[in-house]
């Protein structure tokens, strides 16, 4: 009677046992359960990353632009982004000369961008991506003009304004480690404003993330 009693009980122990299941990582289901549950701020779950441009030749464009979100979902991330770009184009401005008709000078174009945004990333497939982002865009740049004094010298006005941009687009990301990619974008500004520096067009965005 004895031997039937334990090999009941070692019976129940192994059902008991058997019933806990084992994720792929080898750890028990029920403890990734428990981190499911678990709610608040997550700091495995920020975001971080952004894109860095370099131009050279008759337009000089240098520009950053830093980035800091957080994954929401394993497929969503929001967060916020800031950039700045110098912008230089020769001979951009033809000024014909106040004394003599018919003769022209030529000038640069400089003009620095500095910008705030906020962003929305969806992943829609393993490494394809949509993505939308307003942007504010704040411009200067020099703009020779004729003194005021009728001395027919030119000066360089500094000339300031700014403009919204509504960016939507699809990105494409390829792996690198386990929690940081490269990644490309085509972007295109939808409000299209005079003023934006996306106007017309579609452009490129290349950069890198950690944690997405």
């Amino acid at each position: 009677m004895k031997k039937i009693i334990i090999l009941m009980m070692v019976l129940v122990g192994y059902s008991a046992s058997a019933q806990e299941v084992y994720t792929s990582s080898g750890r028990p289901a029920n403890a990734k359960k428990k981190e499911e549950k678990q709610k608040g701020f997550d700091i495995s779950r920020l975001v971080v990353g952004g894109g860095i441009g370099l131009g050279f030749g008759d337009i000089t464009s240098i520009s950053v632009s830093p980035m800091v979100g957080y994954r929401i979902t394993d497929k969503f991330s929001a967060g916020v982004g800031f950039g700045y770009q110098y912008l230089k184009v020769k001979n951009f401005f033809e000024v014909e000369d106040f004394n003599t008709p018919g003769v022209y000078h030529y000038f640069d174009y400089k003009a620095t961008i500095t910008s705030a945004s906020v962003w929305a990333r969806y992943l829609v497939l393993q490494n394809l991506f949509a993505q939308a982002e307003y942007e504010h865009n704040f411009m200067s740049y020099t703009e020779p003009r004729f003194s005021p004094t009728g001395s027919g010298e030119v000066v360089n006005t500094k000339v300031k304004y700014n403009a919204p941009s509504l960016l939507l687009g699809v990105g494409f990301r390829q792996p690198i480690t386990e929690n940081s990619s490269l990644y490309i974008m085509g972007m295109y500004d939808v409000l299209q404003d005079k003023y934006s520096p996306y106007y017309g067009r579609i452009f490129p965005r290349i950069g890198f993330n950690i944690g997405f």
